[in-house]
């Protein structure tokens, strides 16, 4: 039966291979589809015959629902501008501003009229509308030009004024031809439907208006297509077939085809002039193979079986992760209790220090450094699940320490004595202070150091050196490193030949250099760790 960490192990393998296959397949069969879709979606010579057969079809089956001559309806060049959007914009700046239809601002910009085309008849409504000339001339209307330097036609001026024989549905349905088509939808609001050409052309926006008034051969809008009669070019005759866009859809629906308005810069399978003929989706799928398909269809369990057991792993990592907060919740509180009572006893017994011989002192201190660190290891607990609460690995607390040599020659005081030939320190040529978390650096340190002293070939120096305002640690054995990389070496129970213990040592290190924004080096040969951390005061 395999252990527990390895069996995790071998699962986060298996979830992560099963990753990166899905990931492949994906990635083969989006590319796939794309050189499939690319491949199909670039019209053929038979494509372009088969869309020209179903235009003609059509317009066989289909009748229109009117047919309009607008060379009939705007006979002159001067009408046919109210066919033009273009021509609804002012001629003259500022004048948008003004109410022409009102007796507001009265000749107010009226120098900007005064060179304006056909000043006679800007002069006469401007008299007219500031009440200073009661009647218009019955042909008023009906003479060129139509549209007031403002962009708007006189007949739609005279509609917004307050004279009520102009809003009289009558006189408005008589005079439609002249106003400009851009107003209809205005007119259409406040009187109602117009009927015939005129409310058609209400229905229209302002692009396929411009359309309209370019000639161009076929035209889409919301509720119509336009379809240009072809005259010869001598006659310059501007004829348009108007059909339902609803018969229009219910006769593409039996075909292979959709039918829009072409876009700039979108994918177009044939452009009909304006328009954009591109295979609907049923027809799509229908060219895929049943081959592809099926992939498709796999691909998509796939996906969903992963998604699914990544969400299980992630549940489950987290009742791990909860369970192994409340077991350190649990020890560091069980810990307290029996740590005080040792701290209390160990000071009873110092009060007699001097009653007892050399080796039980020696014994007495070695037990106080011991319980001293269980205290601090009861605390740092303690600071690491509240750190935990804040999404921090560790809550470190740095502080000064005047000297650095006085510190290490403290610190491995012990292996000093116990390995007066076999241990070496080599501290600093010029002592220094530095700021750190002294009891996490000593962790660190004292991991590396009964690691070399353990596992390494004796003798084990450990060497300071500052470098950039960093300070470097060197724990150096005269053995080899085994053949795995540091990454492989500080995995979570990974070990040595020569281990007992759980292997978490090098993990525990690597970790806590990393939360202290440090680095951990290893070199082979002799072997030799390096911990490289920086002056936190100093950086800030």
């Amino acid at each position: 039966m395999l252990p527990i960490a390895k069996v995790g192990s071998w699962f986060d393998m298996k979830s992560y291979f099963l990753l990166i296959i899905t990931a492949i397949s994906m990635a083969f069969v989006t590319g796939y589809f794309a050189l499939f879709l690319q491949g199909s979606y670039t019209a053929t010579p038979q494509d372009v015959i088969e869309i020209n057969h179903l235009k003609g079809s059509f317009q066989k089956k289909v009748n229109p629902m009117t047919i309009i001559n607008f060379n009939s309806l705007y006979y002159s060049r001067e009408q046919f501008q109210l066919l033009d959007p273009l021509y609804s914009l002012p001629t003259v700046k500022n004048l948008r501003a003004i109410r022409y239809s009102t007796k507001d601002d009265c000749f107010k910009s009226f120098k900007n009229l005064l060179n304006s085309r056909n000043f006679e008849k800007v002069w006469v409504w401007e008299r007219y509308r500031c009440g200073w000339r009661k009647n218009l001339s019955s042909n008023f209307f009906l003479e060129p030009p139509f549209i007031h330097p403002s962009g708007k036609s006189y007949a739609f001026l005279a509609f917004e004024s307050s004279t009520p024989g102009y809003k009289n549905k009558s006189w408005v349905l008589n005079h439609l031809p002249y106003f400009h088509v851009t107003e209809l939808k205005s007119i259409k609001m406040a009187l109602g439907d117009l009927g015939g050409i005129f409310g058609t052309l209400s229905d229209l926006d302002q692009e396929a208006l411009q359309s309209i008034a370019r000639g161009e051969g076929t035209i889409l809008s919301d509720k119509y297509l336009f379809a240009r009669l072809k005259y010869p070019k001598v006659f310059s005759i501007l004829e348009y077939r108007i059909y339902s866009r609803s018969k229009l859809n219910d006769f593409l629906k039996g075909s292979p085809y959709t039918l829009s308005n072409y876009q700039q810069g979108h994918t177009c399978f044939y452009k009909d002039g304006a328009l954009c003929w591109d295979y609907n989706v049923r027809h799509i799928f229908t060219q895929a193979n049943k081959g592809a398909l099926s992939f498709l269809i796999g691909l998509i369990i796939i996906v969903t079986l992963v998604v699914r057991l990544l969400l299980v792993k992630i549940r489950n990592q987290k009742k791990e992760d909860d369970r192994r907060r409340l077991a350190l919740q649990v020890l560091t509180h069980e810990f307290r209790t029996p740590v005080t009572s040792l701290l209390l006893t160990i000071e009873k017994m110092s009060k007699d220090y001097s009653k007892f011989d050399e080796a039980t002192q020696e014994d007495l201190l070695r037990i106080s450094s011991e319980v001293f660190r269980l205290q601090r290891l009861t605390e740092t607990s303690r600071n690491y699940l509240k750190a935990a609460q804040n999404k921090k690995l560790i809550q470190f607390n740095y502080e000064r320490v005047p000297s650095l040599n006085t510190f290490f020659d403290e610190f491995l005081g012990d292996y000093l004595m116990d390995y007066p030939n076999e241990f070496l320190l080599e501290p600093l040529n010029e002592d220094t202070s530095f700021c750190f978390d002294s009891y996490w650096l000593g962790t660190c340190l004292k991991n590396l150091v009964e690691n070399a002293l353990t596992h390494g070939s004796l003798p084990v120096a450990v060497r300071l050196n500052i470098l950039d305002e960093k300070l470097f640690i060197e724990v150096e054995d005269q053995g080899e490193a085994p053949e795995l990389e540091l990454t492989e070496l500080t995995k979570e129970f990974v070990k040595g030949n020569k281990s007992e213990g759980t292997g978490l040592g090098l993990n525990i290190v690597l970790k806590t250099i990393k939360e202290m924004g440090g680095e951990l080096k290893l070199n082979t040969n002799p072997t030799r760790f390096t911990i490289i951390i920086s002056d936190k005061k100093k950086k800030g």
